[in-house]
């Protein structure tokens, strides 16, 4: 260790101690800034160990915990299950949907109180190619194998998924000489449906593309979802074959024994599972933690995004993005301008460092980067065409890949960790893998049948703005509610909203009903809507103090009137 310590204190002029514990490299020290935090982490990877655990602290910096639920009860005292799966997230309602196939009592729990609230829903939609990873990683592994699931997945589960392929341009001729390097890397990571286009040629294609650039490289096989629907899709699918969830359920504790884990201390009770999941995103190493097996460290990678309104969507039909030497050795893809199952462009995201995971504030700096970088790839784009913009942080390791494997310390624990992109494209097959790893495990205690009701399929409701004439007019005279116009921009009916909030895995707050229907996502973001919204909540039962933007916390209001009745502040 003390070889360690003063490589690092020879590279950074900053005393760190270091010890190793678990298999991996845990680092202690102080220092001035969170970019020193990070670098250090970072350098410290090339040690060999397993995994890097940075406990170095930052003066400038008060690092916050989860945001916890507000709910304290016993729902859930004493419950015992076959899986618990922390964490409802794409990753985490995959596994819950590929785990069901088997008879099994399976258990989500989440701190918020929806699907998908943090990574699964704060990013741009992409289904990446592989062309990006590392060779022989297990993002480059997942990624490949992911991508070759998606389109029968979206048939299966109904979710919105195009394949409109991705362009990076190219802005010289001198950068001909990395065509060998991309060539080997398509071999190595089985890139396919690739093309190398001219300036001319490929303005055919994109004829709105800024005449800035010397060729193009197109990868065909890249395409675009809706990634809540994505994850909706699987936690829907899920219930439907038996699986329960619960929101607003945040995970406090374990009673571990015998290097086992007999119990999960949770705001809502103790649960006893016979096998967990860890797919807990940017908490996954403080749920490692808390079960005795710390081995890696999240530091969380903030991207901003700005949307563009509808009317600019024929600008862009692949996604686009401008190489450039800054972007060697990076450990971001760099963002671009992309294309959406919607008909929106998203420009985006940005990659900062920060010390918040849950910090989805966005910044003028942000939004200039974002049209300096990107908005230029295209004529006839201005910020007055931006929407709305939003930001989201990847949980990154410091090895920079994912996590998926049973604990080498806690016999009945499974990490899905460290799950940043390209994990929304791979996560039917880190699903797929963890099931498997499951089943192995839980053979060994109980005998494992497959589930004789599994259903592969899930159909959501049609869209109805989609629909002939004629068939909207035989569901209005059905029921009439779809009859009622509640989002002008998006054209969403009040029949839909009522579908969300009732639906299998229910919306109960203003952004759960926006994710599934998309009211309050136009051009006027919710400014018309909202009121219909609240009413139609109100006569569901949901009483408007206790409404909430995105669960407890964000309440909409705090008290009614002095005129009493039915006015709220």
């Amino acid at each position: 260790m003390r070889e360690i310590e003063h490589t690092l204190f020879k590279r950074f002029s900053i005393p760190i101690h270091c010890e190793e514990k678990n298999g991996a490299l845990f680092l202690y020290g102080r220092v001035k800034s969170w970019d020193q935090v990070v670098k250090i982490g970072r350098f410290a990877t090339r040690f060999g160990y397993r995994g890097v655990v940075n406990k170095i602290e930052c003066e400038a910096v008060q690092v916050s915990g989860p945001k916890a639920p507000l709910v304290r009860d016993a729902v859930l005292h004493g419950r015992r299950v076959d899986v618990l799966i922390i964490g409802a997230g794409v990753i985490g309602c995959a596994i819950a949907r590929e785990l069901s196939r088997w008879k099994l009592d399976i258990l989500v729990v989440d701190k918020e109180a929806d699907v998908a609230m943090h990574q699964s829903s704060h990013n741009a939609g992409m289904m990446h190619p592989p062309i990006a990873p590392h060779p022989k990683s297990k993002k480059a592994h997942y990624n490949r194998k992911g991508l070759d699931m998606i389109e029968t997945l979206s048939r299966e589960l109904d979710f919105p998924y195009e394949r409109n392929g991705m362009a990076i341009l190219f802005p010289s001729g001198w950068y001909i000489f990395s065509l060998p390097f991309v060539k080997v890397r398509e071999i190595q990571n089985q890139v396919r449906g690739t093309e190398f286009l001219s300036a001319s040629k490929f303005l055919r294609i994109e004829p709105n593309v800024k005449k800035n650039f010397a060729w193009a490289y197109v990868v065909w096989e890249a395409g675009v979802v809706d990634p809540f629907q994505m994850t909706l899709a699987f936690a829907e699918n899920a219930v439907q074959n038996g699986v329960k969830f619960s929101f607003n359920t945040i995970v406090e504790g374990f009673v571990v024994e015998d290097d086992r884990v007999e119990a999960v201390v949770t705001n809502k009770g103790t649960i006893f599972p016979k096998l967990v999941v860890n797919a807990a995103g940017v908490w996954a190493d403080r749920i490692a933690a808390l079960a005795g097996d710390e081995f890696f460290t999240i530091h969380p990678r903030k991207g901003e995004m700005a949307i563009i309104d509808k009317k600019k969507s024929n600008l862009s039909h692949l996604t686009l993005s401008k190489v450039s030497f800054k972007q060697l050795g990076s450990v971001t893809k760099g963002g671009g301008l992309i294309p959406t199952v919607h008909g929106n462009l998203l420009l985006g995201p940005t990659a900062v460092e920060i010390p918040e995971r849950e910090d989805y504030s966005t910044t003028q700096e942000g939004l200039d980067e974002l049209f300096k970088k990107h908005a230029g790839l295209v004529e006839g784009l201005s910020k007055r065409d931006v929407i709305n913009y939003f930001a989201g942080t990847r949980a990154a390791t410091y090895e920079e890949d994912f996590i998926v494997e049973p604990s080498q310390k806690i016999k009945n624990l499974i990490h899905a960790a460290g799950i940043q992109s390209p994990g929304l494209t791979s996560s039917p097959a880190i699903a797929s893998d963890v099931a498997v790893m499951c089943v192995e495990k839980l053979r060994k205690e109980k005998k494992i049948v497959p589930n004789e009701k599994f259903c592969p399929v899930r159909k959501k409701e049609a869209d109805f703005k989609k629909l002939s004439l004629e068939e909207k007019q035989k569901i209005i005279e059905k029921n009439p509610s779809y009859g009622i116009v509640i989002c002008r921009c998006e054209t969403v009916t009040k029949g839909e909203v009522l579908q969300a909030i009732s639906g299998t895995v229910p919306a109960t707050t203003l952004d759960g009903i926006k994710w599934r229907t998309r009211c309050g996502m136009g051009r006027c973001q919710g400014g018309f809507c909202t009121p219909f919204l609240i009413e139609l909540l109100r006569d569901t039962g949901i009483d408007p103090l206790t409404m909430t933007k995105k669960g407890p916390g964000s309440e909409l209001f705090v008290a009614r009137t002095r005129l009493g009745g039915d006015r709220y502040v």
